[in-house]
C-alpha cells in the first residue's frame, strides 16, 4: 500500500488505483487545528484494514506537525476511544 499526503488529506492506493482516503480539513481561524472529518475506503478493499491504517497515518502526520485535533468522523471517534495513546491530540474538554 503507498500513501500520499496531499492538501489536508492522506490517500492510500495500491500503486495503480485509489484505495482509500483520510481527510483532515483546517479549522478555519487556527493556524494548528484540523478536523478529522471522514475515512473512506473503496467498496473493494473495505475489511483489510485500510481504514485503521489511515487513521495512524493520521496521527503520526498531526502528531509530527503540532495540531490538536477535533472530531467529526464516526470512524474516527471510534479510535481515538480505542486508543487513549491518541488523546494528546484532542483539546483537555474533549478528551474521553
Amino acid at each position: 500500500m503507498q500513501y500520499q499526503i496531499e492538501d489536508h488529506r492522506i490517500v492510500a492506493s495500491d500503486g495503480q488505483q485509489f484505495v482509500g482516503e483520510i481527510s483532515f480539513p483546517a479549522v478555519q481561524g487556527y493556524s494548528d487545528r484540523v478536523v478529522a472529518e471522514r475515512v473512506f475506503v473503496h467498496p473493494d478493499f473495505r475489511g483489510q484494514g485500510v481504514a485503521v491504517s489511515l487513521v495512524k497515518r493520521f496521527i503520526d502526520y498531526a502528531t509530527d506537525q503540532g495540531w490538536t485535533v477535533k472530531l467529526m468522523c464516526p470512524f474516527v471517534t471510534q479510535q481515538f476511544k480505542q486508543h487513549p495513546e491518541y488523546q494528546h491530540l484532542l483539546l483537555p474538554e474533549d478528551r474521553f
